[in-house]
């Protein structure tokens, strides 16, 4: 039996009704995500380090409602329609549970020109499944949208927007940093600045160069643009795509490698098969360079999964887009990924691509 298709959460207009929309819409599946997330800071698990935790939210409520005062109204309109304090609705897009160990899924992201010159870019957001929504957003100010929040936060991570710019996100996963953690900005408040106010990989580029924080990442624009680098908290490395090649899973290479192993960087975790994600996409990326269509990626992606392998037990969602020869289509499969769990949707509408 195939995978259905990715029911997408439906969210239109002005900052405070995006908010009260998805707080409507997913108001149980938020509390459910506040018990899992939040749940130590509630029963008190976690009240030695309270300050803490009040000191990193009211940094990061005062820098993210300076820098993008619209989500301060959006969170607030989530709060009121999930029936929840508004308190706890900014931790959650704050991501407050993380404020001791900064890290997230393990996922895989590749850029590689395909048929006919076009660039085709896609990868996995590995992590619970249940935690996450995927939306369609059209902010009254900015550009529609699809990516995947957590239900509760005003997040964005993978995805596309109108213009044509695809964003890969893969977690940098770095054993052994130490980084200031006074200075750190959530990745998925960028990413949500990029897919919503950005239509190239320079203004892409131009917020690694603003805004401190920590992933992998890859974009592409309608344009056969490709930037691809790793982001560490206050710098960032980025890598060379000849060609339009660009491949990483949750580990450095080259020059990130260097610059996060003078800081205390032991190598990669084991545990996530970095290494071993990296390897697979780039002998797929070798096998099909200049000639690989959006079938090839499906397939590659949709491939059984299997523990340490591209497609995993922890894969939620994976995407495929081509932005030059269709910038307004990302192709989606939800868990269990498979090669038929894919569909196309319009990120002008958020409605299926029909054939």
């Amino acid at each position: 039996m195939p995978t259905p298709p990715l029911s997408l959460l439906r969210l239109a207009g002005r900052p405070r009704e995006l908010g009260l929309q998805q707080g409507t819409a997913l108001a149980n599946q938020i509390h459910a995500n506040v018990a899992v997330l939040l749940g130590d800071f509630l029963t008190g698990a976690k009240a030695a380090q309270w300050e803490k935790i009040r000191a990193w939210q009211q940094r990061l409520r005062a820098f993210c409602f300076d820098h993008w005062p619209h989500l301060q109204e959006e969170i607030h309109g989530l709060a009121e329609g999930a029936g929840l304090d508004r308190e706890l609705a900014e931790l959650l897009s704050f991501r407050a549970w993380q404020y001791e160990v900064y890290h997230a899924g393990a996922c895989s992201s590749f850029a590689l020109p395909g048929a006919g010159g076009m660039i085709l870019t896609g990868g996995t957001l590995d992590d619970p499944r249940f935690l996450y929504a995927g939306a369609h957003v059209a902010p009254a100010d900015g550009l529609r949208f699809i990516s995947f929040p957590i239900a509760g936060t005003v997040w964005a991570n993978r995805g596309l927007n109108e213009a044509g710019l695809a964003l890969g996100i893969s977690s940098l996963i770095c054993p052994g940093v130490s980084f200031n953690l006074d200075q750190l900005v959530p990745v998925d408040l960028v990413f949500r600045d990029m897919l919503q106010f950005c239509s190239s990989v320079a203004e892409v580029e131009a917020r690694c160069r603003r805004y401190k924080f920590f992933c992998n990442l890859v974009a592409v624009d309608r344009h056969g643009r490709v930037f691809s680098s790793s982001n560490y908290c206050g710098d960032y490395t980025a890598h060379p795509a000849p060609d339009g090649s660009a491949c990483l899973t949750n580990h450095p290479i080259g020059a990130a490698d260097t610059a996060l192993r003078a800081r205390g960087y032991t190598g990669p975790d084991p545990a996530g098969f970095s290494p071993e994600r990296l390897a697979q996409i780039t002998g797929w990326m070798d096998a099909h360079r200049h000639r690989a269509t959006v079938s090839d990626a499906i397939a590659f992606l949709g491939a059984m999964p299997q523990p340490g392998r591209v497609n995993n037990q922890h894969t939620a969602f994976a995407t495929v887009a081509m932005p030059q020869a269709h910038p307004h289509t990302l192709w989606i499969a939800q868990q269990p990924v498979t090669s038929a769990a894919f569909h196309a949707f319009d990120v002008r509408t958020g409605s299926p691509v029909l054939n």
